[in-house]
């Protein structure tokens, strides 16, 4: 009995000694930063009575440039008011330069596309000045700068629009598209 007496009056004592008001830590969510610009996100954070921390950049293919990516702590996390808040800040998507494949062989360009994370369409064209089956056109073209992951066109040469007509024993060289006139065709006849 007098061991509980004992403690209880140095329970009280010690209440008594703390007789100043308990500090209150005044606490606030990070605010929804997400899509901010950085001058954005500093007044939203000033206005929750948090401070910017630091900041960082990184490539980001959804983000536009200049606009957060994310914070940490993350959005609605409590701080003790005056903490600050790190942002991540997107530069856009990183760009990349398209590969120089003009002349290439068709396969070997494909490859190299698929390689970079492009995506290739092929397309098929008569070119006067580059053998079949190889690339005589591009888009984009070579050395521009696109995203991984963007279309490229790619068209692939199906070599000289101009053949020689096997029917007349070649004595015109025509279009593949019409007859030789020495054989009683109606188009104009390339010699």
């Amino acid at each position: 009995m007098a061991a509980f007496l004992l403690l209880s009056l140095l329970f009280v004592s010690l209440l008594a000694g703390c007789g100043g008001s308990v500090p209150v830590i005044e606490v606030v969510p990070v605010p929804h930063l997400t899509g901010a610009t950085t001058q954005e996100a500093q007044a939203f954070l000033q206005e929750a009575g948090l401070e910017m921390g630091e900041t960082r950049e990184t490539y980001n293919d959804d983000v536009p440039p200049g606009e957060v990516i994310s914070t940490t702590p993350p959005y609605g996390e409590e701080l003790e008011k005056g903490s600050t808040v790190a942002l991540t800040i997107s530069k856009g998507p990183e760009m990349f330069p398209m590969p120089a494949l003009l002349g290439s062989a068709e396969a070997d360009a494909l490859a190299a596309l698929q390689a970079q994370g492009f995506q290739a369409e092929v397309q098929r064209d008569y070119n006067e000045s580059v053998g079949a089956g190889l690339v005589c056109a591009m888009q984009p073209a070579p050395n521009a700068a696109v995203m991984r992951g963007s279309k490229v066109v790619v068209t692939v040469s199906q070599g000289s629009a101009y053949v020689t007509c096997s029917t007349c024993g070649g004595d015109g060289s025509v279009t593949a598209a019409v007859t030789c006139p020495e054989c009683g065709g109606s188009g104009v006849c390339y010699t």
